[in-house]
């Protein structure tokens, strides 16, 4: 009885499957990721570059602009910062079952004897992995983070699902449950 020879071509064959089953997720990830840096500070650190881009011109701070802002309430606070995040949503498990079935399939395409069940294997791993990445991205969701400043300093983050309307500057009204607009 002889046992078959798994040849290198099939196990490079496999391993080729395994990591474009895997990129491929990767690249899904990433075209659907936000990019969740605020418009605010993308435009302050736009002339910060192009001052240290210049060498001939020296970058002078602008004087800011010092509002006086009236005494909060006892139990009020003032919004410091307003942004969106993106959040991966939960997988169920049907983007892995079925990952792992085509990648099982692919895996299965490749070789023969030990090899075609080692690329079988690897293949199903991999689309396990990739289909449940897919599925995850799949669900995403956006939050809006709002950060309070209460009147002792203490600063508190709050998460919401749609946008609560507040800008940087505005005052609130803290309670155990969260803030309410004054």
């Amino acid at each position: 009885m002889s046992t078959p020879s798994v040849k290198s071509t099939q196990i490079v064959a496999g391993v080729a499957v395994v990591m474009a089953l895997l990129g491929g997720a990767y690249a899904v990830g990433r075209s659907q990721s936000a990019d969740t840096t605020p418009p605010a500070e993308a435009a302050k650190a736009e002339p910060q570059r192009l001052a240290s881009a210049d060498t001939r011109h020296e970058a002078r701070p602008e004087p800011a602009a010092v509002e006086a802002q009236p005494a909060l309430c006892e139990s009020c606070g003032r919004v410091t910062d307003v942004h969106t995040e993106t959040r991966h949503g939960k997988a169920s498990g049907v983007g892995a079952v079925g990952g792992a079935v085509v990648g099982g399939l692919l895996g299965n395409m490749v070789g023969g004897g030990t090899g075609k069940k080692l690329a079988t294997v690897a293949g199903a791993v991999g689309g396990g992995y990739a289909g449940n990445e897919i599925e995850k991205n799949q669900k995403s969701y956006t939050v809006w983070v709002v950060k309070v400043e209460e009147r002792d300093g203490r600063t508190r983050r709050f998460e919401r699902s749609s946008d609560p309307g507040l800008r940087v500057g505005d005052e609130v009204r803290l309670s155990e449950n969260g803030f309410t607009r004054t």
